[in-house]
């Protein structure tokens, strides 16, 4: 998923500012919490996750550098 279609379900979900935010992480973010859920996008939640149905999880649950995140 682009960063582009990231900030389109943003919008759909009612985060005015999606545009403000530089990188997936904070756009997911503001997604999460509009959402009433916890930001655990690629934090140090994630590897402990149990949420099969997120839509985020395959994309979360990759493996990325520590310096990347």
């Amino acid at each position: 998923m682009t960063t582009e279609e990231i900030r389109a379900i943003a919008v759909q979900n009612g985060v005015t500012n999606a545009f403000q935010y530089t990188s997936t992480k904070q756009v997911v973010w503001a997604i999460q919490k509009a959402r009433g859920e916890d930001c655990c996008f690629l934090s140090d939640q994630r590897m402990a996750c149990r949420e099969t149905e997120c839509e985020w999880r395959d994309e979360c649950l990759r493996l990325v550098a520590e310096w990347r995140r």
